[in-house]
């Protein structure tokens, strides 16, 4: 059980991984600035994929309050909507999940709780898609 549930983490961990990488960067007017952040996000994560697959507690909790403490930087908040910040509180709140797993040598609720980032790495990249986009076609003339 607890092979199949590592697997099922990995399999997403690295789907979500390589599709990060592939993905345009959600602000045209400064993918400078955050390109830098996404690719120390997608390591973090990778790092917590890599601990979780090995059970290494202390890099499990170290990244996972890492990749929390990212999301408070100034380059992260590309956008200011209250769904964009929800998303971000989301986001932090999964990282917290890892930490405190960690903490508990809780392997199973780690898991977890990395399928549950990797979710909300999805969702926000999403909207911020999409609100993006949305902005570009109101701004034509």
């Amino acid at each position: 059980m607890k092979r199949r549930l590592i697997g099922l983490v990995a399999l997403i961990g690295f789907g979500a991984c390589s599709w990060q990488l592939s993905a345009d960067p959600p602000v045209q007017t400064s993918p400078n600035r955050l390109k830098p952040i996404m690719h120390h996000k997608l390591e973090l994560s990778k790092n917590i994929l890599e601990a979780l697959a090995i059970e290494d507690f202390e890099k499990l909790g170290r990244n996972a309050q890492d990749l929390s403490l990212l999301s408070l930087e100034s380059g992260w908040n590309i956008l200011t909507t209250a769904e964009y910040i929800e998303q971000s509180k989301d986001f932090r709140r999964a990282c917290n999940v890892i930490h405190e797993a960690a903490h508990e040598k809780n392997i199973d609720r780690a898991a977890l709780g990395f399928v549950s980032l990797t979710a909300r790495c999805v969702e926000c990249h999403k909207y911020v898609r999409k609100t993006t986009q949305t902005r570009k076609v109101e701004s034509q003339p």
